[in-house]
């Protein structure tokens, strides 16, 4: 922290009030998208039906997250360490669910605002992560109790749904044919399939080896995961809810193994959280 800075000058410093900004105007845009995709039915008139039907589950999921990223934006602002880590993790989310957004639906009149929406969330959370000195915020996180309980949550996520996207995939490379699902989805590929075996679930299992370490990215990183795992079950949840309101198959079960995990994530976020001590100010944590 600044010894030569003033107490007023530091309040709400740790965060620049650029990326406080930044965050306001990616909450109205993704609440544009968002409500132009429920609303307005030429938004996804390119896609198949079962395409059309998953973008607009995930619209009215986005629509939770600008409430979180609102609200996580406005208590960052006070200097709360719990805000800082609920919004990395809507801003994970955000750019894992936009970058499906402006590779994998078919060209229309929002995909300059999807390329911004992704372009200015990468840009925003890398000058958060740079505003604060991740040493002394592991510091602060690493006598939470709670630990070792979210790295097993994590690691169980991540081994469950490798195994899950695996056996959707191997199967049809050992035969040399396309899944079905893609040739119903008009995709060349499922982009979910890519993002998850690329970057996040290797990546939830490095956070939760680190965090059992009680390592410094295992305890940055082991909330905003959670957040990402809860947020994208609310809309797989409401993905599964539309597609068997519009006449398809069910998926009860899948929809339980999903809810148990959008729960379970929350109330480990809560959980670890909580532990938070609430004199601890993200300033404390400013380079």
């Amino acid at each position: 922290m600044n010894q030569n800075a003033s107490p007023t000058a530091n309040k709400g410093a740790a965060i620049p009030r650029i990326w406080l900004q930044s965050s306001a105007f990616i909450s109205m845009l993704i609440a544009i998208t968002s409500l132009l995709g429920i609303f307005f039915e030429g938004t996804y008139s390119r896609e198949t039906k079962a395409w059309a039907v998953q973008a607009l589950g995930q619209d009215y999921a986005n629509l939770v997250v600008v409430i979180i990223l609102i609200a996580s934006t406005y208590f960052l602002s006070k200097e709360s360490l719990r805000a800082y880590l609920v919004w990395l993790g809507a801003y994970i989310y955000i750019i894992y669910v936009f970058a499906i957004y402006a590779f994998a639906v078919h060209f229309n009149f929002l995909f300059l605002i999807y390329i911004l929406i992704l372009g200015a969330s990468f840009f925003t959370i890398i000058g958060g992560l740079k505003a604060v000195d991740t040493q002394n915020l592991a510091s602060a996180l690493r006598k939470n109790t709670r630990s070792r309980m979210v790295s097993a949550l994590l690691m169980l996520i991540a081994i469950m749904f490798s195994a899950l996207w695996l056996s959707e995939i191997v199967p049809y490379l050992l035969s040399n044919e396309v899944p079905p699902v893609l040739i119903e989805l008009d995709l060349p590929t499922n982009p979910v399939h890519v993002l998850d075996l690329a970057f996040i679930l290797p990546g939830t299992i490095v956070v939760s080896a680190l965090l059992w370490r009680r390592e410094t990215l295992g305890l940055l990183l082991a909330v905003p995961l959670l957040v990402f795992m809860a947020t994208m079950g609310a809309g797989i949840i409401a993905m599964f809810v539309l597609s068997a309101s519009n006449g398809g198959a069910s998926v009860l079960p899948a929809g339980l193994a999903i809810g148990t995990i959008m729960l379970l994530s929350t109330l480990f976020s809560y959980l670890f959280l909580k532990e938070i001590k609430r004199t601890i100010s993200i300033n404390d944590l400013k380079i």
